[in-house]
């Protein structure tokens, strides 16, 4: 039994963390302990249970009617912002600390009983958080009051502190676990993007209104369930916008977001009589990979090669998939020097890229060799307004140069100023250059 309980134990995934990822988790949960074990021994009063239940029982009306919205919203990262932090922002307002933290675990463990399975430690830290967010929420508005002298302004300017404050704690400790837990995340996966940012906004306000409202009456908090299931819904709408623009096999935007994008940018390059570039990108015999290892392998090879060229541009730059295998990157503020450095870099980036490494889920493939599968890819560059005007006409000149790279021997850059190329003419007399043949698209 006891030798039972000792491979449990070590079996955690727990011990699965870095050092440092650790001894935040340990930290972390430590200090909310501490602060509970304080917040209950200064209550004088329990007269504050009313609240508690008001809070409690609306709030998980509230997450029970928004249940199918926040499964449809919840992506595959691990951040996912809702609204429920409203309802604790509340809590810690208007409430004794030891009160507001009953409402934590109160909600905290129904989300737990609902979720099904989940990682131990990751709810125990989520938990720890939402408590020390509660402490520095409630801290932060006494003092805040304090300060203000009290009154009608006094009181809303300490709620929004409070808010805010509650807010910051939350993302800055999950943003550092996140970091520390998951090697190479970038800031946008830690703290989230704009549109994350504006849930934290909406809840902080949420949860001062609601504050405020409960303060009259505590019967106030059910009137904001109407209002958190309206703006749930009004939160998936967003993300169906953004998931409508983008590729679900990588992540990156759709040829038709990236098209208007770059048109965007091109107007600018215009005005400002800057140059642009266009990379056009196409993994070197990616058909083989599909027939030799399957179209799993095949996919998550697709999504590594995204990976790696997302990771290696400027975030001003704006990259797609242009369909298949192909990659299409528009360099805004870029000549032909800097674009040719940037292609080039591109290319040894994925070359030199151990992509059975990051083709995770598929490394049981007795035919996939960490030490031999890799690939390349061949890259045409075109530059405004050398090359072209339009994005039309850079596209089909980087088509042009990419099929060059190709013929060359792939896992080659080459220039569309480069080529014998016959300049593209306005009107019905237009020249057309070559289209591929289909002995080209077969050997791609």
């Amino acid at each position: 039994m006891v030798a039972q309980s000792r491979r449990a134990v070590r079996s955690w995934a727990l011990w699965t963390l870095s050092v440092p990822a650790l001894g935040l988790v340990v930290l972390v949960d430590l200090a909310a302990i501490a602060y509970g074990f304080e917040a209950f021994s200064e209550v004088q009063s329990w007269s504050g249970l009313t609240v508690v239940f008001a809070l409690t029982v609306s709030a998980l009306i509230s997450v029970e009617g928004a249940r199918r919205v926040e499964s449809r919203r919840r992506r595959g990262g691990a951040l996912h912002k809702d609204l429920a932090p409203a309802w604790m922002i509340a809590a810690a307002l208007i409430l004794h600390p030891a009160l507001a933290i009953i409402v934590v675990l109160l909600l905290r463990s129904w989300w737990r009983i609902r979720a099904g399975k989940c990682i131990p430690y990751r709810w125990a830290f989520s938990t720890a958080v939402c408590v020390l967010a509660v402490g520095a929420a409630h801290a932060v508005y006494k003092s805040a009051l304090d300060l203000t002298g009290g009154g009608d302004l006094g009181l809303v300017v300490s709620m929004a502190a409070g808010a805010l404050a509650y807010l910051a704690a939350d993302t800055l400790l999950c943003g550092l676990a996140i970091s520390l837990i998951v090697p190479g995340s970038s800031r946008q996966d830690a703290i989230g993007d704009k549109d994350d940012l504006c849930v934290d906004a909406t809840a902080g306000t949420l949860g001062a209104l609601l504050a405020a409202a409960t303060l009259v009456s505590p019967w106030f908090a059910f009137v904001a369930i109407p209002i958190t299931l309206t703006a749930q819904r009004a939160l998936l709408l967003g993300q169906l916008e953004t998931e409508a623009q983008t590729d679900p096999k990588t992540s990156l935007g759709r040829v038709d977001w990236w098209r208007r994008r770059t048109e965007e940018m091109l107007r600018t390059s215009r005005t400002q009589r800057e140059p642009m570039a266009v990379l056009l990108i196409d993994i070197d015999h990616f058909k083989q990979v599909n027939d030799r290892h399957g179209h799993l392998v095949g996919d998550e090879a697709l999504r590594a090669v995204a990976t790696i060229l997302r990771s290696a541009i400027r975030t001003k730059d704006v990259i797609g998939r242009f369909g298949g295998e192909e990659f299409v990157i528009a360099l805004p503020d870029t000549d032909l020097d800097d674009a040719t450095v940037t292609a080039d870099r591109l290319r040894s980036a994925v070359a030199g890229s151990p992509l059975a490494a990051m083709c995770a889920g598929v490394l049981d493939d007795p035919d996939l060799d960490p030490d031999t599968f890799r690939l390349t890819v061949s890259i045409g560059v075109a530059v405004y307004p050398a090359d072209g005007s339009t994005v039309d006409d850079l596209l089909l000149r980087a088509d042009r140069a990419m099929y060059a790279a190709k013929a060359a021997g792939r896992d080659r850059v080459r220039l569309a100023a480069d080529l014998q190329l016959p300049p593209r003419q306005s009107g019905p007399e237009r020249t057309a250059l070559p289209r591929p043949t289909p002995a080209d698209l077969q050997h791609r």
